[in-house]
């Protein structure tokens, strides 16, 4: 296989006269990837219901899904309220609710998973109820994401460090005192 530019590729068959020149990118489109994971995922779906049809029966196993289903909201209701709680504590304190927005996302898709029916969502979005749990999952994609951008190149961009230290400047003025900024060249 020889490429000859970006989006030409010549591809030859090793004992054939037969010369291809297909046009397009030789990297996987993210949209195939997507496609075959939601096969997969709907696959599971199916194979989980049926299995647990199997050993219930079929009425059992759809009053089942149902419930679950129907209960999912409450729970996502009631785990999101805890983590808002914990945002505004946050928030109260000045200090920025970095975790607690990953945990909000991810009891977003806890409680998108649990509405859907079946027994794989709902079994995922129950774990992501647990904030143990969620805790595991921010941290291995906070590791994978600190990889990825420590590699990243950012060619002409310049990367700047801006990390917030109140320092004695930013307290509040006690009573009495002035609110004039004492510069270098007020200095006696």
């Amino acid at each position: 296989m020889v490429v000859l530019s970006s989006q030409y590729v010549l591809a030859a068959r090793p004992l054939s006269t037969r010369v291809i020149l297909t046009a397009g990118v030789t990297k996987p489109i993210p949209c195939n990837v997507f496609f075959v994971g939601l096969l997969l995922v709907v696959a599971a779906e199916i194979a989980a219901f049926v299995a647990v049809a199997d050993q219930i029966g079929l009425l059992w196993a759809l009053l089942l899904l149902f419930v679950v289903s129907a209960c999912g909201p409450f729970v996502v209701r009631r785990v999101g309220f805890g983590v808002l709680a914990h945002t505004q504590a946050r928030l109260a304190r000045g200090e920025v609710p970095t975790r607690e927005l990953f945990d909000g996302l991810l009891v977003l898709v806890g409680g998108v998973m649990i509405c859907v029916p079946g027994f794989v969502g709902d079994a995922l979005g129950l774990l992501l109820m647990i904030g143990p749990v969620r805790r595991l999952v921010i941290g291995a994609f906070g590791h994978r994401m600190a990889r990825r951008v420590g590699k990243m190149r950012t060619g002409r961009w310049r990367v700047v460090d801006a990390r917030f230290r109140p320092s004695s400047e930013d307290l509040p003025l006690a009573s009495g005192q002035s609110d004039q900024s004492v510069g270098p060249e007020d200095q006696p």
